[in-house]
Order: C-alpha cells, then sequence, then structure tokens
C-alpha cells in the first residue's frame, strides 16, 4: 500500500469513528445537547422536539448513514469500478434527505420554516457536488498560445513559454501523497497535490490510467498532464520542446 493510501485510510477511519461515536452517544446515550442548536432551545421546546420524535428520527439518519459511510469506505479496498464514488454520491443523497425527512418532527410553529432552509440548503449542496464532479471529469484543454501554454477548465493556469524550464515525458506518475486542492475520483486527478520527492507541490491534470504523462518544469511549479490518447500528449510535448528551443 503506497502512501497516498494510507493517509486515505487514516482519514476514513477517523471519519467513521466520529460518525460513529456521534450516532453511539446520540441514539444510545441520549445526548441530545451534541445535536446543533438543541441545547440552545427552552426546555419546553426541547421537551416538544423529543415526544414528537425529531430525536429518534435524526437517529435513525445517524444509524443508515453510519452505515452507508462504512459500506462505502469498504468498497474503496475492493476492485469495485467506481464503488467508492458511487457509496459516497448514495451517502450524501440519503444524508441530505435524511435532514429534510428531520425537519417533518419539528415543533409545528417552525416546521415549514426549518423544511423550507432544509431543502434549500440540500438541494444547493447536491448541485453544487454534482457540478464540481462533471467539471472534474471532463479533460482540461491544453493550448499552445503564441507566447504561453495554457491549461483550461477546472484548476487551469497559463504559463509563458519563458517561465518553462524543461518539459519530459514519463510512462509512470509520481507518488501522489495526498491531495492538498484539488479534485480527485476514480484516477481523475485536478489541482494541488503533494508528491513524492523530489516534486513534492505539485498542479496536476491527469487521469493515472492514462499511458503517458507530460512533466513540464516551470519556474515556480511541476505540472504534470495526461490525455486519453497518447499521441495527444506526444504532439503537446514535442510542440513546447521546439517552442523552448527557439
Amino acid at each position: 500500500m503506497d502512501t497516498g493510501w494510507i493517509v486515505f485510510s487514516i482519514i476514513m477511519v477517523w471519519v467513521l469513528l466520529i460518525h460513529g461515536g456521534l450516532t453511539y452517544l446520540i441514539v444510545k446515550k441520549q445526548e441530545y445537547s451534541l445535536i446543533s442548536g438543541f441545547g440552545n432551545r427552552p426546555d419546553e421546546e426541547q421537551k416538544e422536539l423529543i415526544e414528537n420524535g425529531y430525536t429518534k428520527a435524526l437517529g435513525r439518519v445517524f444509524i443508515i448513514t453510519f452505515y452507508l459511510l462504512l459500506l462505502t469506505v469498504i468498497l474503496a479496498f475492493t476492485p469495485i469500478p467506481y464503488g467508492f464514488e458511487v457509496g459516497l454520491g448514495v451517502f450524501l443523497l440519503v444524508l441530505m434527505i435524511g435532514i429534510v425527512w428531520v425537519q417533518t418532527f419539528e415543533v409545528p410553529r417552525k416546521r415549514k420554516k426549518m423544511l423550507w432552509l432544509s431543502s434549500t440548503f440540500s438541494s444547493i449542496t447536491l448541485i453544487v457536488i454534482f457540478g464540481l464532479t462533471v467539471l472534474g471529469f471532463l479533460e482540461n484543454e491544453v493550448t499552445l498560445e503564441q507566447d504561453a501554454l495554457k491549461i483550461s477548465g477546472i484548476y487551469g493556469e497559463e504559463w509563458p513559454y519563458e517561465e518553462i524550464q524543461s518539459v519530459e515525458l514519463m510512462t509512470e506518475l509520481p507518488e501522489v501523497i495526498v491531495k492538498s486542492n484539488g479534485f480527485a475520483i476514480s484516477g481523475q486527478m485536478k489541482g494541488r497535490f503533494l508528491l513524492e520527492e523530489p516534486y513534492e507541490g505539485a498542479l496536476l491534470f491527469v487521469n493515472d490510467n492514462h499511458p503517458v504523462f507530460m512533466h513540464i518544469k516551470t519556474t515556480d511549479d511541476d505540472v504534470f498532464v495526461s490525455r486519453t490518447e497518447k499521441d495527444e500528449v506526444e504532439e503537446v510535448y514535442e510542440t513546447i520542446q521546439a517552442r523552448l528551443s527557439e
């Protein structure tokens, strides 16, 4: 197991422990003060919420999402294609729907407002996540302009040719340690990542299933680019080499 998987495993186990701990304390120990905003409500309102089944409904959502999260983590360590991504998507969908459903157990005078707020929040969250996922899977366009190399799309940047120190083709991507600010799903990686030495912090626009990777060394960055078609990467590489030789 490489360093990236070790870091991922530690993070996911930690998330499971937090989720599981909260679920246990709220469902089994009835520590309702851990529910956001519950402790700030008047005693009469807290009692009414408990009688309405609000806390039990929230407990059900915690239990269901915990097992979904556990299944998702297990799928991440299996060879099932997109198992982790699908599991994570189902987890988020159930969580957002659950947040809305719990509001039906609110005190009557606040129910309509809380249903509207939770529905709006859940809808916006799902739309943003879906939109970012679609953008993440779209291949960034690489453009060789007159004076600069430009990579458009999510996390895209532009580098004048005078800032490019070298360019090389690689058959293997350096080991990815951890994502610092980027998108990473099913081998598709875009944004800032910490790589093994000597690259360390780098900007990636790659799919680790692609056959060839282009490493561009600039004044301030290490940039890695890949394409579905090997010939396309080689063509860009040769063009940049020609520009550097001028």
